[in-house]
């Protein structure tokens, strides 16, 4: 009887750090993902619901992305849909690679589109889930990204290439534009 209470203090201490590991595990992969969008969110104060538009990136160029491929160029839209809906216009190049991303306050990526689908012109309009805002009634359904949050970020890449330098690729990026709607 003796030589069992040892076994049985070992096995709580151990069902204990399992359950702590565990808690650990998941608390750290809930919790990171806002923490980073968070950090992101620092360096955009003031710029949200407004495009914020990225060099090529380069060694000696501050990241406004991170961790940015060099044959891209970006832009970003910090966005809050508590009192707009957002419409996102711009021009979509034609013989170069282009995306748009939209990711939730956690990081989540909910949307995507790029040239393949997309042609010549984009026009969207963000709203949270279950929006019933009365801008909306006459959009069709395909140019109409719902977010699952009121806060988050629409993220644009643009694939430098012989048919689109950078200098033409900048024109285009700085052609996006955000109209606040109201909500």
């Amino acid at each position: 009887m003796a030589a069992t209470k040892p076994l049985i203090k070992k096995g709580i201490f151990a069902l204990v750090l399992v359950v702590i590991a565990v808690t650990f595990y998941y608390l750290t992969i809930w919790a990171v993902p806002y923490y980073v969008q968070n950090k992101f969110a620092e360096k955009s104060l003031g710029y949200v619901n407004t495009p914020r538009f990225g060099e090529q990136p380069n060694a000696e160029n501050s990241r406004v992305i991170p961790l940015p491929n060099p044959d891209f160029l970006y832009s970003t839209i910090n966005y809050d849909l508590k009192e707009n809906v957002l419409k996102i216009s711009g021009i979509v190049p034609d013989s170069t690679y282009w995306s748009i991303s939209a990711y939730q306050e956690n990081t989540t990526n909910y949307f995507v589109e790029n040239e393949e689908k997309v042609k010549a012109k984009f026009e969207y309009y963000l709203a949270p889930e279950g929006s019933t805002a009365e801008v909306l009634k006459n959009i069709p359904k395909e140019k109409i990204i719902y977010s699952p949050t009121t806060k988050g970020l629409i993220l644009f890449r643009y694939l430098v290439s012989k048919a689109y330098p950078v200098k033409t690729l900048a024109e285009l990026q700085h052609g996006v534009t955000v109209e606040k709607l109201s909500n």
